[in-house]
């Protein structure tokens, strides 16, 4: 029940004349007034806490929401979808080079593909089963991710499938990344995807580990095979990958990873990476060295080491200055990496080089010939570019990248060799 305040007032001022006639003396008066002040503050503040007291709920109208809530909560166990999170990114992409000057649309992750789709689930029950599945439409391939991992103690997990490597500071899509390209480390020195079991492993409040064994990019055997006349699928590279992290600080992140294999590829693939980030600065750095038995142009051990830095400043929340520099050395045996070798080719003119138009392999002369079957040509990348954050869930990104390489090993848009090639890029990305 609601009081008007306006007539209690007016009760309480018409009392005071009656009241003071019984007063003593002035003073007396005073105090009596006073008092009938506070009683009247009192009763106002009751007032206000009555009338701000939400209406009662209606007992049917509350049954009939909690049953709503009931029968929307079974659909969507029955569907599949409790525990379910869907994450997505949508790339549009330019991208023109001096070694052919053709404009083209294409995704800057290095994968082909221009959407990423993600879906992850929790086991209903709370037994701590996960399932995470990636697509990538229009990519190389489909799936990039199909993994289950399930707990076996506090802080130890087991996970199985088809996982993306885990090495540098970049990952490959681009919506994770600043620039529009990856570095050099990223595109030549490591493997792309593991097939296998595993486990990971929280070692320490800060320090994490995780390992698998299995096939490491079966898509490299088959291209091996193929290219010695072998039956595709035939023989599978087996080896071991993993990955520790240390947290430094709250600003500051370090890796160590590896991965090695002695069955039919034999390679061994050593990486360092870190991070650190505070206020508007960013700074990220990545080692990597390896090598491939028979993977060298000659024919010999293919070898490399590289390095690669970022840095990034914002001069705006929202807009970043971005500065990457690249240099990967495969001066040993003729020129070879992990993903662009001569494994069972090497010295064959009729086999097109894995490495031709990367600034990589054998270094050539300005007339694009082999110098020296012994000598392999050696990369630099420079890349200039920003971010602007267009709103939290989209990235406009621009790039200007120069290639080095000590051979005359690109070519023009003439078709003429020549030793560097400059790339611009821009591309939009939407994720959620």
């Amino acid at each position: 029940m609601k009081l008007n305040r306006k007539l209690l007032v007016v009760a309480m001022a018409t009392a005071l004349p009656w009241m003071s006639a019984y007063a003593q003396s002035p003073s007396d008066l005073q105090k009596e007034i006073e008092l009938l002040k506070g009683q009247l503050k009192i009763l106002s503040e009751k007032i206000d806490a009555m009338s701000s007291k939400p209406e009662a709920v209606n007992p049917q109208e509350f049954n009939r929401l909690v049953q709503k809530m009931d029968i929307a909560e079974d659909d969507s166990i029955k569907a599949g979808f409790k525990g379910l999170k869907i994450k997505s990114a949508m790339e549009a992409s330019f991208l023109q080079s001096s070694s052919n000057g053709v404009a083209t649309f294409a995704a800057g992750d290095g994968n082909g593909a221009t959407a990423m789709v993600e879906f992850t689930k929790e086991a209903e029950g709370g037994d701590g089963v996960n399932w995470t599945l990636r697509l990538t439409p229009g990519g190389a391939n489909l799936v990039h991710e199909a993994t289950v991992s399930l707990p076996m103690a506090e802080g130890t997990r087991v996970y199985g499938g088809l996982i993306p490597d885990f090495q540098g500071y970049e990952a490959t899509f681009t919506h994770q990344n600043p620039l529009v390209t990856h570095n050099a480390l990223f595109d030549f020195a490591g493997p792309a995807t593991y097939t296998g079991i595993g486990m990971t492993h929280g070692l320490a409040k800060d320090v994490a580990l995780k390992w698998m064994v299995g096939n490491i990019d079966a898509g490299n055997d088959d291209a091996a095979l193929t290219a010695t006349g072998a039956a595709t699928g035939s023989k599978r590279t087996v080896g071991l990958a993993y990955r520790f992290d240390w947290t430094l600080s709250e600003y500051a992140t370090l890796g160590l990873s590896g991965a090695h294999a002695s069955s039919y590829r034999k390679f061994n693939v050593m990486a360092v990476d870190g991070g650190y980030i505070r206020g508007d600065w960013l700074f990220n750095g990545h080692l990597n060295a390896g090598n491939l038995v028979n993977g060298a142009y000659n024919g010999a051990d293919a070898k490399w080491w590289g390095v690669s830095a970022l840095a990034g400043f914002k001069i705006t929340p929202r807009l970043q200055l971005l500065a990457r520099a690249d240099y990967l050395n495969n001066r040993e045996s003729g020129g070879g990496t992990y993903v662009g070798n001569y494994l069972n080719n090497p010295l064959d003119a009729s086999f097109a080089s894995p490495l031709a138009g990367t600034g990589l392999g054998p270094e050539l002369d300005s007339l694009g010939l082999v110098v020296d079957q012994n000598v392999g040509a050696n990369l630099t990348r420079i890349s200039l570019g920003t971010n602007y954050l267009v709103n939290p869930s989209t990235q406009w990104k621009t790039e200007i990248r120069v290639d080095q390489s000590t051979g005359s090993n690109f070519t023009d848009q003439n078709g003429a060799a020549t030793s560097s090639k400059a790339t611009i890029g821009t591309s939009v990305l939407v994720s959620f």
